[in-house]
């Protein structure tokens, strides 16, 4: 079972903050951390889920619209707890660094809308070359054209294709992105589809499982299949259990 922590460690610190992601760094029994991505209105990188700011900071806006040098200045942990007021939304380079020297891989989802981001794949692209960081990275995203075109600036990055919903012709799809890893809500899946996937070699995970009921469900699945969520220790408690 491979556990992914979704938006670093965000059942204990604020989401997509480097003090989520240190958190998830510390517990060996974390493989993965998701993060999402977004583009600066002077074209930088940065960590943050919504297109808006509001839920996660106390700006007020979309975050396109400003620069990585006025985003810096938001307090992005206040809003979780007083305690990580001193927390910020940090550029993907940052969070790169971070990540750089461990063992842990990094799942970057591209927030991408319809080409919203102009050149937010090439960005990212570049940032994943200069750290050398592209046997430790996977690039995902809903937008299948994101994903592509990651594949175009550099085929041998790793690349996962995100669902909501029951898709068919999943292998198809699959194949013509080129990508090797399938993100689909819990709800649409079953271990049927888990091993047909597996027979094409193709990894499959969940997102995003919080509750005891359905973690105790998925821990009986194969030892490749990923389980993302804002509460890592409840994943590994079942997971002692089963054993």
């Amino acid at each position: 079972m491979i556990i992914v922590a979704h938006r670093g460690w965000s059942g204990k610190a604020p989401e997509n903050t480097l003090a989520a992601f240190k958190l998830a760094l510390e517990e060996s029994q974390i493989q993965e951390v998701e993060l999402d991505v977004h583009l600066s209105k002077d074209g930088i990188p940065v960590v943050i889920h919504d297109h808006t700011l509001a839920r996660t900071t106390n700006g007020f806006g979309f975050v396109k619209d400003f620069t990585f040098e006025e985003l810096s200045k938001l307090d992005a942990g206040s809003w979780f707890d007083s305690s990580y007021a001193d927390e910020k939304i940090p550029s993907l380079e940052e969070t790169l660094q971070l990540f750089k020297h461990s063992d842990c891989k990094v799942v970057i989802e591209l927030k991408q809308l319809a080409n919203y981001y102009n050149g937010l794949e090439k960005e990212v692209v570049n940032l994943i070359h200069q750290y050398e960081m592209d046997s430790q990275v996977v690039v995902s995203s809903f937008d299948h054209e994101s994903v592509m075109k990651i594949k175009e600036y550099d085929a041998a990055i790793d690349t996962g294709l995100i669902f909501l919903g029951r898709p068919t012709l999943l292998v198809e799809q699959m194949k013509y992105t080129g990508a090797k890893s399938l993100s689909i809500h819990y709800g649409f899946v079953t271990k049927e589809m888990v091993n047909v996937m597996l027979d094409y070699d193709i990894n499959v995970g969940v997102w995003t499982v919080d509750e005891e009921e359905v973690i105790n469900k998925f821990v009986k699945y194969p030892k490749d299949f990923r389980i993302t969520t804002n509460h890592p220790d409840r994943v590994i408690k079942a997971l002692q259990v089963e054993m």
